[in-house]
Protein backbone atom coordinates (compact mmCIF):
# COMPACT_ATOMS: atom_id res chain seq x y z
CA UNK A 1 0.00 0.00 0.00
CA UNK A 2 1.55 3.35 -0.96
CA UNK A 3 1.90 6.35 1.39
CA UNK A 4 -1.02 8.25 -0.18
CA UNK A 5 -3.37 5.29 0.20
CA UNK A 6 -2.35 4.85 3.84
CA UNK A 7 -2.98 8.55 4.56
CA UNK A 8 -6.43 8.37 2.96
CA UNK A 9 -7.25 5.28 5.01
CA UNK A 10 -6.17 7.00 8.23
CA UNK A 11 -8.22 10.10 7.39
CA UNK A 12 -11.23 7.92 6.63
CA UNK A 13 -10.81 6.14 9.97
CA UNK A 14 -10.57 9.48 11.77
CA UNK A 15 -13.78 10.74 10.25
CA UNK A 16 -15.52 7.44 10.95
CA UNK A 17 -14.37 7.54 14.58
CA UNK A 18 -15.56 11.12 14.93
CA UNK A 19 -18.92 10.27 13.39
CA UNK A 20 -19.36 7.36 15.80
CA UNK A 21 -18.87 9.53 18.87
CA UNK A 22 -21.88 11.44 20.09
CA UNK A 23 -21.30 15.19 19.88
CA UNK A 24 -21.74 17.23 23.01
CA UNK A 25 -22.77 15.91 26.40
CA UNK A 26 -25.56 13.66 27.53
CA UNK A 27 -29.14 14.76 26.95
CA UNK A 28 -29.98 17.79 29.04
CA UNK A 29 -26.35 18.50 29.95
CA UNK A 30 -24.32 21.36 28.59
CA UNK A 31 -21.03 20.11 27.17
CA UNK A 32 -17.97 21.44 28.95
CA UNK A 33 -14.84 22.36 27.02
CA UNK A 34 -11.84 20.09 27.33
CA UNK A 35 -9.34 21.29 29.96
CA UNK A 36 -5.64 21.91 29.37
CA UNK A 37 -2.94 24.19 30.74
CA UNK A 38 -0.69 26.78 29.13
CA UNK A 39 2.35 24.67 30.09
CA UNK A 40 0.88 21.73 28.18
CA UNK A 41 0.41 23.97 25.15
CA UNK A 42 4.06 24.98 25.11
CA UNK A 43 5.26 21.38 25.47
CA UNK A 44 2.80 20.33 22.77
CA UNK A 45 4.02 23.06 20.41
CA UNK A 46 7.57 21.75 20.74
CA UNK A 47 6.52 18.15 20.08
CA UNK A 48 4.27 19.20 17.21
CA UNK A 49 7.05 21.17 15.50
CA UNK A 50 9.54 18.29 15.96
CA UNK A 51 7.23 15.42 14.93
CA UNK A 52 3.96 16.53 13.30
CA UNK A 53 4.92 19.61 11.28
CA UNK A 54 6.66 17.55 8.60
CA UNK A 55 3.26 16.40 7.33
CA UNK A 56 0.75 18.87 8.79
CA UNK A 57 3.06 21.89 8.23
CA UNK A 58 4.49 24.22 10.89
CA UNK A 59 1.38 26.44 10.69
CA UNK A 60 -1.01 23.42 10.99
CA UNK A 61 -2.37 24.19 7.49
CA UNK A 62 -1.92 20.62 6.27
CA UNK A 63 -0.48 19.42 3.00
CA UNK A 64 -1.41 16.76 0.48
CA UNK A 65 -3.25 14.06 2.43
CA UNK A 66 -2.32 15.46 5.86
CA UNK A 67 -5.40 17.50 6.81
CA UNK A 68 -5.34 20.97 8.35
CA UNK A 69 -5.42 20.93 12.13
CA UNK A 70 -7.04 24.34 12.55
CA UNK A 71 -9.96 26.24 11.10
CA UNK A 72 -13.09 25.02 9.41
CA UNK A 73 -11.77 21.57 8.48
CA UNK A 74 -10.72 20.76 12.04
CA UNK A 75 -13.91 22.25 13.48
CA UNK A 76 -16.15 20.25 11.15
CA UNK A 77 -14.18 17.04 11.73
CA UNK A 78 -13.77 17.21 15.51
CA UNK A 79 -15.92 20.05 16.86
CA UNK A 80 -18.49 18.92 19.42
CA UNK A 81 -16.89 15.52 19.94
CA UNK A 82 -15.22 14.30 23.14
CA UNK A 83 -11.57 15.24 23.43
CA UNK A 84 -10.95 11.64 24.53
CA UNK A 85 -11.91 10.50 21.01
CA UNK A 86 -9.30 12.79 19.45
CA UNK A 87 -6.68 11.72 22.01
CA UNK A 88 -7.32 8.05 21.26
CA UNK A 89 -7.20 8.65 17.52
CA UNK A 90 -3.95 10.60 17.62
CA UNK A 91 -2.28 8.07 19.91
CA UNK A 92 -3.43 5.11 17.84
CA UNK A 93 -2.67 6.56 14.39
CA UNK A 94 0.06 9.20 14.58
CA UNK A 95 2.72 9.76 13.50
CA UNK A 96 1.54 8.04 10.36
CA UNK A 97 4.71 6.04 9.74
CA UNK A 98 5.17 4.98 13.40
CA UNK A 99 1.79 5.17 15.20
CA UNK A 100 1.91 4.99 18.98
CA UNK A 101 5.61 5.82 19.10
CA UNK A 102 5.30 8.87 21.36
CA UNK A 103 4.74 8.61 25.08
CA UNK A 104 1.30 9.37 26.53
CA UNK A 105 2.32 12.83 27.78
CA UNK A 106 3.55 13.83 24.31
CA UNK A 107 0.20 12.85 22.77
CA UNK A 108 -1.69 14.73 25.47
CA UNK A 109 0.37 17.89 25.05
CA UNK A 110 0.10 17.83 21.24
CA UNK A 111 -3.69 17.66 21.57
CA UNK A 112 -3.56 20.52 24.11
CA UNK A 113 -1.62 22.51 21.51
CA UNK A 114 -4.26 21.72 18.87
CA UNK A 115 -7.02 22.87 21.23
CA UNK A 116 -5.10 26.08 21.86
CA UNK A 117 -4.54 26.73 18.17
CA UNK A 118 -8.27 26.29 17.60
CA UNK A 119 -9.17 29.00 20.10
CA UNK A 120 -9.94 27.00 23.24
CA UNK A 121 -8.73 28.88 26.33
CA UNK A 122 -6.18 27.33 28.68
CA UNK A 123 -7.08 26.83 32.30
CA UNK A 124 -5.75 25.39 35.54
CA UNK A 125 -6.77 21.76 34.96
CA UNK A 126 -4.34 19.65 32.93
CA UNK A 127 -5.56 17.59 30.00
CA UNK A 128 -5.26 13.85 30.58
CA UNK A 129 -5.76 10.87 28.31
CA UNK A 130 -9.20 10.05 29.74
CA UNK A 131 -10.28 13.68 30.09
CA UNK A 132 -13.89 14.68 29.94
CA UNK A 133 -14.88 17.64 27.83
CA UNK A 134 -15.59 18.39 24.23
CA UNK A 135 -13.76 20.11 21.43
CA UNK A 136 -15.17 23.54 20.61
CA UNK A 137 -16.92 23.54 17.26
CA UNK A 138 -16.21 27.16 16.35
CA UNK A 139 -13.15 27.98 14.32
CA UNK A 140 -10.55 30.42 15.54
Amino acid sequence: MDHTTVRRLVLSLALTAAAGAAPGGAAGQEAQPAPYTAAQTEAGRETYQAICAACHMPDLAGRDDAPPLTGAYFASSWGGYPVSTLLEFVQGNMPLTVPGSLNEEEYVTVVAYLLSMNGAPAGDTPLTMGAAGVIASGER
